[in-house]
């Protein structure tokens, strides 16, 4: 058998847009993922959607896989033939392990790529306002691991060196070492008043930046109880944090909004949340299976098709390209109660009739999805045009952000969603009354919110109109919940 191929990816800190072009092209053709605690979740989404999601991260106190575990695994794949993604936060060459990585993969004749990725050193304190050089301010930048395999996990570096020579020093992972670090700087003479600013969760929503002259920054840091992952800050360009801050200043920033999805096609709204600060999930998400459907009875036959979903056009549309089918002899009367199909039927030269009133039951068709099917008894036939599967690299996404507790904000556009949302959080063991006692629960409109209140939950806002605009500005005169 013919190996694979590994590549060793760094993902960015955070934000999943920080992800290089050739580091999301080369996960979206992984067989296998290997992923750790500083991968954004929603990258999974990116990976191919048979892939194999492996967690691999290490938590503090606790490891889920020993690094030699992690090394035989890809070899393992890979000579199973399998395209192998290891992806990390950040760069993988900046403290992320891949020279071992490599040299196991070289050692057993595995074929790999070493993707780069934006270090956390450098762009999470841009997303705090934080440049690390500045042609006043700062012309030397050094990164320190901060904390190590020696005895007392300290860095081992050169500390005079590093305290007179070097303008700005990005401290990772040394939240446990905080202390030592800043009194070894002062001992070999760095000024105690020197800023600096330690950054938790940078580039995500649950960013929180603490800032103090060296001397007193591991007081702040307990005071406000910063843990890793952290990167800490130390020179004169720490202090621009109060000047630049730009990623705190968004209207939504804070916000982790969970839009509840009930079609495949993808939502503006999403769009808009994120410009506004918010990370989004949308989910589940949906794969169109258009297998074995066929009409029930020649399309000329009937005087009235009822089109329930956007998607069924296509369908339609393709029935009769297959049929060879004019598109001129369809029945005279076609109807939907879709703003979105009605608009996707006038795009191709079909105009129906927005409404729902009940049909004649005589010689009518509905043509709708699976989901959708408990309305067409009001019919005389019905033709299932396609079916929504789940994909499983959104369900993995969804598992790994309801497990760490990321989401705190749920969108929920219709009744239908009300259902969704039931059975994705029932699918994970979770209670959905319970679990929506301390998020923000946003209905569009009334009929949507009695479902929610008949299914045991109240939401916190109502929309008085479903759109977008009226979402963002309820969500930003609304506080978060704690």
């Amino acid at each position: 058998m013919t190996s694979g191929n590994v590549f060793l990816i760094g993902a960015g800190p955070g934000d999943p847009g920080l992800i290089t072009v050739k580091g999301r092209e080369s996960l979206e053709k992984a067989d296998v993922v290997l992923y750790d605690r500083l991968v954004h979740p929603l990258l999974l989404q990116y990976a191919w959607e048979g892939a194999e999601y492996i967690y691999c991260g290490k938590l503090p106190q606790r490891h889920h896989l020993r690094q030699e575990t992690i090394q035989d695994i890809m070899v393992e794949k890979a000579r199973a033939g399998c395209t192998v993604v290891r992806l990390k936060g950040g760069d993988p060459g900046m403290f992320g392990r891949v020279g071992e990585e490599a040299e196991a993969l070289a050692e057993a004749g595995i074929t790999y790529e070493m993707v780069p990725g934006i270090t956390a050193g450098m762009a999470g304190p841009m997303y705090a306002g934080i440049p690390v050089t500045h042609r006043d301010l700062s012309g030397s930048f050094a990164a320190v691991t901060g904390h190590t395999k020696a005895e007392d996990g300290q860095p081992g570096v050169d500390w005079k060196s590093l305290a007179a020579g070097i303008d700005t020093t990005a401290f990772y992972m040394g939240r446990k070492n905080l202390a030592a670090i800043a009194r070894r700087l002062i001992e070999n003479g760095k000024d105690p008043a020197t800023p600096a600013a330690v950054i938790e969760w940078a580039a995500t929503s649950r960013q929180r930046v603490v800032e103090a002259p060296l001397e007193r920054i591991q007081e702040e840091a307990e005071k406000h109880q910063i843990e890793n992952p952290a990167i800490t800050i130390v020179g004169e360009t720490a202090a621009l944090h109060r000047k630049l801050k730009w990623m705190e200043k968004k209207p939504l920033f804070g916000r982790f909004v969970w839009v509840v999805k009930t079609s495949p096609r993808e939502s503006t709204m999403a769009a808009s949340l994120r410009s506004f600060g918010a990370e989004v999930l949308e989910a589940p998400g949906y794969t169109v299976d258009t297998r074995e459907t066929k009409p029930p009875a020649p399309l000329r036959s009937f005087h009235h098709l009822h089109i329930a979903a956007e998607e069924s056009v296509d369908v339609l549309l393709d029935e009769l390209k297959q049929s060879r089918i004019d598109i001129r002899t369809l029945p005279g009367r076609i109807t939907t109660e879709s703003l979105r199909t009605l608009r996707k039927l006038e795009s191709c030269g079909l105009f129906a009739e927005y409404t729902n009133e009940s049909p004649s039951p005589e010689e009518s068709l509905w043509i709708g999805p699976e989901h959708a099917c408990r309305v067409a008894g009001l019919f005389s036939q019905k033709w299932v045009s396609h079916r929504l599967i789940h994909k499983k690299n959104t369900a993995e996404a969804t598992a790994v952000l309801l497990q760490n507790d990321w989401i705190n904000t749920i969108v929920i556009p219709s009744s239908q969603a009300v259902h969704i949302l039931w059975k994705e959080l029932d699918r994970h063991g979770i209670s959905p009354v319970k679990w929506l006692t301390n998020k923000t629960v946003t209905a569009h409109g009334p009929e949507t919110q009695k479902t929610l209140q008949d299914a045991g939950a109240a939401p916190d806002i109502t929309l008085s109109s479903p759109d977008t605009k009226t979402l963002l500005h309820e969500l930003r005169t609304h506080s978060l919940q704690e």
